[in-house]
């Protein structure tokens, strides 16, 4: 049995903050380029890459900024807010980042912390919807910590719960989650309140989400995913879609109560199902399987491939598009809403 202890919340350790709203971003050249007269929304696909976080637009596919870094990237965006996470010496670096400029706005130093190693872009940082708090992952040797912080100073408001296990951390309306994939169970807590341990029923987990009511959907490798409703602790259990491997960190939610599901299948191109209850399903041939997880924007799903490639493709009429070919690592980490 994994335990989860909760309580009120608590002050951290003492740490240090840098001014705030200095420039940071290595911008670049200015492209003027139609927005496809209004088509479809303004949104930004934030990239990890060796060079650091990289700021891609939807409409033209232009780069934006590169945001540097160092180590270990973690990326959230939610409430308009996009937030960057990497290393500082033996500590973690917050960062508030402005969208349409890249122009770092508030930095807050972790002294001796490190967020949870996810291997991917995201899953280690959340924005709660609520209050538009930044959430931290934070590793405690095999213990997880789940810190909050205030969303414009970036200071430390205290500990939201603990938890003896957790590999991602989720946050929709009031509900905080944070999944533990090997043990096939949720840490999950409401309003702040004690959490308590959901077994999904399901066996390891490989791909968690949740939608900004707080809806949560989980699912293993097979395809086989549960739903629980946000307010509820139920698992509703939903058989595969069709023979295929469900991608790691597969699952994503592009609006309330709805999920993008990414498939590893046998076919030859990518294809997109209707919707199918909440979910949407995305077949992919398994060699152009998303690596690092796939994120979700309105009608639109991002990922990033093998090969470096930083693609989307829309979720209504199926069509995909390469937004950009990046060099060493390139992972997905957010996707903010407008320019």
């Amino acid at each position: 049995m994994i335990l989860a202890c909760g309580g009120a919340a608590t002050l951290p350790a003492p740490s240090q903050s840098s001014p705030a709203r200095t420039a940071a971003a290595a911008p670049t050249a200015a492209i003027d380029v139609s927005d496809m007269m209004g088509a479809f929304p303004a949104a930004t696909f934030f990239v990890v890459t060796d060079e650091g976080v990289r700021a891609i637009a939807l409409l033209n596919h232009a780069t934006k900024y590169t945001i540097p870094t160092t180590g270990a990237t973690q990326v959230a965006a939610g409430n308009n807010q996009i937030y960057i996470a990497d290393e500082a010496g033996d500590g973690t670096r917050l960062r508030w980042i402005d969208q349409a400029s890249g122009t770092v706005l508030a930095t807050w130093i972790e002294r001796s912390r490190k967020v949870a190693a996810t291997g991917i872009g995201h899953g280690a940082l959340a924005v709660e919807p609520t209050t538009a708090r930044l959430l931290a992952l934070y590793a405690d040797g095999e213990k997880r910590v789940v810190e909050a912080y205030e969303p414009y100073s970036l200071r430390p408001i205290g500990m939201r719960f603990e938890s003896l296990c957790g590999d991602r951390l989720l946050a929709g309306a009031s509900r905080v989650v944070v999944p533990c994939f090997a043990a096939g169970e949720l840490v999950m807590s409401d309003n702040g309140a004690k959490p308590l341990v959901v077994n999904a029923g399901l066996g390891p987990l490989v791909a968690a989400a949740m939608s900004s009511d707080g809806t949560t959907l989980v699912g293993r490798e097979d395809g086989t995913l549960g739903w629980i409703l946000t307010q509820t602790t139920a698992v509703v259990k939903i058989e595969p879609f069709r023979p295929a491997r469900l991608v790691s960190d597969g699952i994503a939610s592009p609006e309330a109560q709805k999920f993008t599901v990414a498939l590893a299948t046998a076919d030859r191109d990518i294809g997109v199902s209707e919707t199918r209850s909440t979910q949407r399903y995305i077949s992919f041939p398994a060699g152009v399987a998303p690596n690092g997880g796939i994120l979700a924007q309105g009608q639109f799903a991002f990922w990033t491939t093998a090969d470096r490639q930083a693609r989307h493709i829309d979720l209504l009429q199926g069509f995909q598009e390469t937004m950009a070919t990046l060099t060493g690592t390139a992972l997905p980490g957010g996707v903010g809403q407008g320019p």
